[in-house]
């Protein structure tokens, strides 16, 4: 099956196309019957995803400019083509005097083509197919260019002029030309003849290298090639256009200096090949076991496949440069396989008629698909990888579970990674500053190594000198402790508690405020629904009591759902809970350690009610210490009251969204600024969170979208908010 370069129709099966929209496209969040959604006002419309079905794979990067186009040309996620002149090897095309393969190629031309071939179609339909980085090897080879890999040559390149034959360049210069809107990279590697002689004081290898890359910018044009005087591995989408720049070439040799003829410092690669071993030394042993098969495509596979999800989840590339993200199987560890498979079948042996790398690669690919179609469809390639080389790029096929690979559905997929998805669970901060702009959302950086910290309940507080400090619960449901410095440093997530401990606590409802002291104090809901207590001081040593139990007002240790909990100016904190029957309590926990004689007070509810019942609670004090109470009430709907210092309660009111109606939430946070201010979050009826001021007179804002990474509507399941010093904030999510 083909579609190279046609608009991609939707599947004529329906049960298809649906499951490959579920898997791409981002979906929205349904809003449940009768709830109220609140109206977007403070964010612009979020981009739109890329539906991979609806993809014109020629022109790709045109049809997504609404996406990519102010993204630095090193984030916008792209297919590569691996030695993408490799598809016109043949057994019988002749062999690359320098290169490093070449003996074994000439002793076994059989072997070397079948495991040097990764494209099956010319250049120009790796283009079509999506294609906008290309791994192009060139050889001299008796005075004119052919592309190679390893050691056997493919197809002409250059022009001949001797019989006037024509090379693939041509057609390749003509398709750049004829798509001025899609930028392609060139990695260009070159092998040429060796100085001739001793004596000559010529550098010929150097002419033939900055030969290379002449006839490369002559068949191109130069005015299409982007000038590394003007332009970076950072300069935006729109600044190539505007430069009317569409090729990026990349020298691996620097052989000129042109400001077109890019050196190849500006890319780095990680490698999915599991194994440098010499190509001669292991057809070698092959031929001592050749009846020792193994299993080879699930062991190239599979350790591809683990090499590069290490990267993606812990090996940030540099930021100021393009990132390659090797997709491809490692042929040298094919080489056993495929000898003994050439040798008991026959010299022209074709696994379903496929050379025999492209046979590996085919199924190689069907697994790499369902890992970018599925778990790598999150936040990871677009962070830190723009490129993802692979080989057979249009081949066509069946996933795992039946359903048909269209020839361009590999790019797709990869493409559509431009607009990803925070991985559920993932933790995500953002800041509001001063001024009601929001800094970019973007996920916290992980433990051991890994890129961003997932799990499950988490708190955040903001400390007197500016420092933020998280408590969370990892996915291994251990409890770390972080802290985001004032410099923007990070401490690092340390544990927190011993491995029974953590068993005891569970993953209950977290809680953390600070003192004006730099005292930070911890409330938990351990499994047994026991409310701990535990205090880390100014110094950075937690007390020496641990985590200890709160007691209710018979004595005994509290059982609560929720909680939340403040500072106050002289050191004290007022805790807030849900009790074990869903009531709303509070009480004070004094500077020197005891908690107040009065016990836990019930707070009234909305209306007559005497009692608050409700399912989220957040608490925050203004300087003056006067108690500002945001809840999410038994109605779904978002609730306020404040309580002075002499403990009078003012009546519940309900925060609103632009049209006047009420914020309907799962998740409510409130914090205080210097300035008498308060600031509200709630994850909305849709999923997505938003955001609210009351002004010291009391006064509220409509509520209005905060945007997200890659900006869409930061979606969440709970949230978080602290108060910082010069009238910031900061915003903790859990992603949906």
């Amino acid at each position: 099956m083909t579609r190279y370069h046609l608009l991609r129709p939707r599947a004529a099966s329906a049960a298809l196309a649906l499951a490959l929209t579920v898997g791409l496209a981002v979906a929205a969040v349904p809003t449940p019957a009768g709830a109220t959604v609140p109206t977007r006002t403070a964010a612009a419309p979020a981009p739109p995803a890329v539906d991979p079905w609806a993809l014109n794979l020629q022109q790709w990067m045109w049809q997504i400019r609404n996406v990519i186009g102010d993204r630095p040309l090193n984030k916008v996620v792209m297919p590569g083509s691996h030695d993408a002149g490799s598809w016109g090897i043949t057994d019988k095309t002749g062999v690359c005097d320098t290169a490093s393969q070449a003996k074994m190629a000439r002793k076994n031309p059989q072997v070397a083509a079948a495991i040097s071939i990764t494209q099956i179609s010319p250049i120009t339909e790796q283009l079509n197919s999506g294609s906008r980085y290309l791994d192009l090897r060139l050889c001299k080879q008796g005075g004119k260019w052919y592309t190679y890999h390893g050691g056997p040559l493919g197809a002409l390149f250059f022009d001949d002029p001797a019989t006037g034959r024509k090379g693939e360049v041509d057609d390749i210069a003509q398709w750049i030309r004829n798509h001025p809107d899609e930028v392609v990279t060139i990695e260009l590697n070159t092998s040429v003849p060796a100085d001739p002689d001793p004596l000559d004081t010529r550098d010929t290898q150097a002419e033939d290298n900055a030969e290379a890359v002449e006839l490369l910018g002559k068949a191109i044009g130069t005015a299409h090639m982007a000038d590394r005087g003007r332009l970076s591995p950072t300069s935006t989408y729109n600044q190539f256009m505007a430069d009317g720049a569409n090729v990026v070439l990349l020298d691996h040799k620097s052989a000129t200096s042109h400001g077109w003829d890019w050196p190849v410092s500006n890319m780095e690669s990680r490698d999915s090949y599991v194994e440098n071993e010499d190509w001669g030394d292991l057809f070698k042993q092959v031929f001592k076991n050749l009846g020792d098969q193994n299993a080879v495509i699930d062991l190239i596979s599979g350790k591809a496949i683990d090499r590069d999800e290490h990267v993606l989840t812990t090996d940030t590339g540099d930021p100021s440069k393009f990132f390659v993200l090797s997709g491809n199987v490692d042929s040298t560890l094919a080489i056993p396989d495929a000898a003994y498979d050439v040798v008991s079948n026959g010299m022209n042996y074709k696994p379903d008629g496929l050379p025999y790398m492209l046979y590996l690669a085919r199924a190689h690919n069907i697994k790499l698909l369902e890992k970018i179609e599925g778990e790598w469809r999150y936040s990871g390639i677009a962070k830190n990888t723009n490129v993802v080389q692979i080989d057979f790029i249009n081949m066509g096929g069946h996933r795992a579970d039946g359903s048909l690979i269209g020839s361009g559905d590999m790019s797709a997929a990869i493409i559509a990674n431009n607009t990803p998805v925070t991985a559920p669970g993932t933790m995500v901060g953002t800041e509001r500053l001063a001024d009601g702009s929001w800094t970019a959302a973007q996920a916290l950086p992980g433990a051991y190594g890994a890129l961003e910290f997932a799990g499950g309940e988490r708190a955040v507080t903001a400390m007197p000198n500016g420092d933020v400090q998280f408590l969370a619960y990892g996915v291994d449901k251990h409890l770390y402790h972080n802290i985001l410095r004032a410099n923007g440093s990070w401490q690092g997530w340390h544990r927190v508690v011993s491995d029974v401990l953590d068993r005891q606590l569970n993953g209950g409802r977290l809680a953390m405020a600070s003192t004006p002291d730099g005292t930070m104090q911890a409330l938990v809901v351990d499994k047994d629904g026991n409310l701990l207590h535990a205090l880390r001081r100014p110094d950075g040593t937690w007390a020496e009591t641990g985590w200890a139990g709160v007691r209710d007002n018979d004595h005994h240790v509290m059982q609560a759902k929720n909680v939340s909990v403040t500072g106050l100016s002289n050191n004290s904190v007022k805790v807030l809970v849900y009790g074990r029957d869903g009531a709303m309590r509070l009480t004070e926990r004094h500077m020197d350690g005891t908690w107040d004689q009065a016990g836990w007070q019930t707070l009234p509810g909305t209306g007559d009610a005497k009692v608050f019942f409700g399912r989220d609670l957040s608490i925050t004090a203004t300087p003056d210490d006067t108690l500002q109470i945001a809840a999410i009430g038994v109605d779904g709907n978002v609730w306020h009251m404040s309580r002075n210092q002499q403990g009078t309660n003012s009546t519940w009111g309900m925060p609103r969204v632009a049209n006047n109606q009420p914020m309907r939430a799962s998740s409510v946070s409130i914090a205080a600024l210097m300035d008498g201010s308060a600031q509200l979050l709630a994850v909305g009826a849709d999923g997505n969170t938003y955001h609210t001021t009351r002004a010291a007179n009391g006064d509220w804002s409509p509520f209005g979208a905060v945007t997200g990474p890659w900006g869409r509507p930061l979606a969440a399941t709970d949230v978080k908010m602290a108060g910082l010093p010069g009238g910031k904030t900061y915003t903790l999510v859990d992603a949906r």
